[in-house]
This record gives structure tokens, sequence and C-alpha cells, in this order.
């Protein structure tokens, strides 16, 4: 007789058409732990202010300090203690204070923590004699302009004549009193001037070199003229109109005007 067929459920224990899986009656031996008490609301917010305290803190700090920094500006650019009464330019040789604070066009009574000074230096380096402008302020209530001038230190004919500084910036038409006591520097076109600036810049340099250098020897007549020539270099004219050319301004300079010196000593020794 043959052993009676085991039903599929009775296969294995544990066994199912779903998958292995333990009896739902029989329950675990191990205890469940106890479930931690949920803190109250409170208690989970002061601990988040207590986390957050330095942040909250420095930011309060800091909206502190902008509202005060604000509250400050605005009282020095509104305060009446700070309004402009004085204007004061450092002193002058060629132009008049008054010309340059009628160029700063300051108002009086305006806040002085208020004015650009960017602007100001700006106005007043328009006029010709300025060569550098520094705006400062001195509390509580004046305005400080100090102006360096420009030195002229030879006239140039460009049909008219205008001053040069040493370095060779043309800057200002002149009048006849400012060029009474300069030399003339002659031989430069107006066209030249306005096509290469730095070119000619370069020559009146030349030009004043060889002048300092002719005035460095006190025996020699007193010079009324300078001429350039591109291909020639520079020949220097005394008051009385007698021409020594020189050539190319250079290291040979100072040996050429000894030869000078000599030979003009010889003709004064001759009686010529």
């Amino acid at each position: 007789m043959l052993p009676k067929a085991r039903s599929r459920s009775a296969r294995r224990p544990g066994w199912s058409w779903f998958g292995r899986r333990r009896n739902r009656r029989v329950r675990s031996s191990t205890p469940a732990l106890p479930r931690a008490p949920r803190p109250p609301v409170w208690a989970t917010v002061w601990g988040a202010l207590v986390a957050w305290r330095r942040s909250l803190l420095v930011a309060a700090v800091g909206m502190a300090l902008a509202s005060s920094a604000w509250a400050g500006r605005w009282y020095v650019t509104h305060a009446r203690h700070f309004a402009v009464r004085t204007v004061r330019v450092s002193p002058t040789t060629h132009v008049s204070a008054e010309a340059l604070i009628a160029r700063a066009n300051v108002p009086l009574g305006v806040n002085l923590f208020a004015i650009d000074r960017n602007e100001v230096a700006r106005a007043v380096s328009q006029e010709p004699w300025v060569s550098r402008v520094h705006v400062r302020r001195e509390l509580p209530s004046t305005l400080v302009i100090d102006v360096v001038e420009r030195e002229a230190a030879c006239a140039v004919a460009f049909g008219a004549l205008y001053l040069a500084d040493s370095d060779g910036n043309v800057f200002k038409r002149a009048t006849p009193e400012e060029a009474a006591a300069l030399p003339v520097i002659t031989g430069i076109g107006r066209d030249d001037f306005a096509a290469e600036p730095e070119r000619v810049r370069g020559q009146l340099r030349s030009a004043l070199q060889a002048i300092a250098a002719w005035r460095a020897g006190a025996a020699r007549p007193a010079l009324g003229e300078a001429h350039i020539d591109r291909i020639g270099g520079v020949t220097l004219y005394t008051e009385r109109g007698v021409g020594v050319r020189l050539g190319l301004v250079d290291d040979t300079l100072p040996a050429r005007l000894a030869r000078y010196d000599a030979v003009r000593a010889a003709l004064d020794g001759g009686g010529e």
C-alpha cells in the first residue's frame, strides 16, 4: 500500500504560496521596549532658540551697527553744524585765490560731507596755472583746496607766444608780461605740436637742457632765443643776436660749450 501523499501546505513548516513567513499566531518572546515620551512643544522651541542664540545675537548686533551707521551718516550730512562757512585756498603766485574759489563753485551753507571733493578738484584743475589739486575737509565747517602751480620755463612761438614748463608741457597763452623774462623757443609749428605732441615735448626738453647748460657758465651772455631744427639741432641766440649752433643735445654738450668759452676768450683777448 502506497503512502498517502502530503498536502503542499504541509510540506514545510512556515511555507506558503506567497513565500516563507512566520506563523502570525506565534508572538516573539522578546519584550518590546517602551517608547520614549515626546517632549513638549515649548521644550523643543527653547532648545532651538538655545542652539541658534549665537547666530541671533550676531544678527542683532549687525542690525544695530547698521542702524547706528545709517543714523550717524544722516546726521553728519544734514546737521547745520557741518555747513560750509569758509573755502580756503593754499598760497599761490600766478593765480588769485578768488579765481580758484570761483572755479570750485562751492556755495556757502552746503553740508561739508555732501561735497564731491573729486568734482571740486576737477573744476579747479581747469585753471591753466594749476598742476595738481588736493581737496580736504577741516571740521567743522571749512573746505581747503591745496594747489601746486606750474612754473613757466620758456615761451614757445606758435605764431602767438605760449608758456611751457620744464617737462615741455605747453599750458597757456602768454601775456607780454609773462613772456618778458623768459627765453623764446622757435622752430616748432602749431601743426607739429598738434600732430606729434610727444616728439615736440622732447624737443622742448632738449632746448631747455641746452639753455640750462649755457646758463651754467657765469661769463656767458644772456640768451634771448633758442631755435630748434629737426636736423641741425639747437641754436642759441644771445640778446645781441649772436647765434651759437650747438647741434644735438647729448653728453658732449659740456665739452662743446667749453670750446666756445675758449674761442670767445681768445677773441676778446684780441680785441675782436
